[in-house]
């Protein structure tokens, strides 16, 4: 199972119904076969903008970031009961698998004048290439030549 980081905003609460609503959200990832890594709270903020959700708006939200494992094939159920959840106002999950990127060492050739370059050098060869098809005009007039042309 993948890992993956779910960043929550719950709308604003006292205390025990912030718990209540935080083992909720965690039940419908056990309920789904996942476990859950770590939990974080970044406290009780001002959102940046108003958020109107399932009709209300909201002006503070408390932040949580949660680790957790589950099947890919669970995410859409997990994401489909949270949209629903009356307690959270905004939700989104992220893959914490590192895919390593591997960029092309090329800042030598790129630092070159743009005629010397590799890729432009090819970019001339294929301008110099003849055309792989050929226009030929066929006025069917049964003339050697085009009679409008001037």
């Amino acid at each position: 199972m993948p890992t993956y980081q779910m960043t929550m905003v719950m709308r604003k609460m006292a205390h025990p119904a912030l718990v209540q609503a935080v083992k909720k959200a965690s039940e419908e990832i056990y309920i789904h076969g996942g476990y859950i890594r770590k939990m974080q709270s970044l406290g009780t903020r001002t959102l940046p903008n108003l958020k109107l959700t399932k009709g209300t708006t909201h002006r503070e939200g408390t932040y949580l970031l949660v680790d957790f494992d589950v099947r890919a094939s669970d995410l859409d159920k997990i994401g489909d009961e949270f949209r629903r959840d009356k307690d959270i106002i905004q939700q989104f999950i992220l893959s914490k698998t590192e895919e390593e990127f591997n960029c092309a060492e090329t800042l030598d050739d790129e630092l070159k004048p743009p005629a010397e370059r590799p890729s432009i050098q090819t970019l001339i060869e294929q301008g110099r290439s003849p055309p792989r098809f050929k226009k030929i005009f066929d006025p069917k007039t049964g003339l050697d030549y085009y009679p409008f042309h001037r």
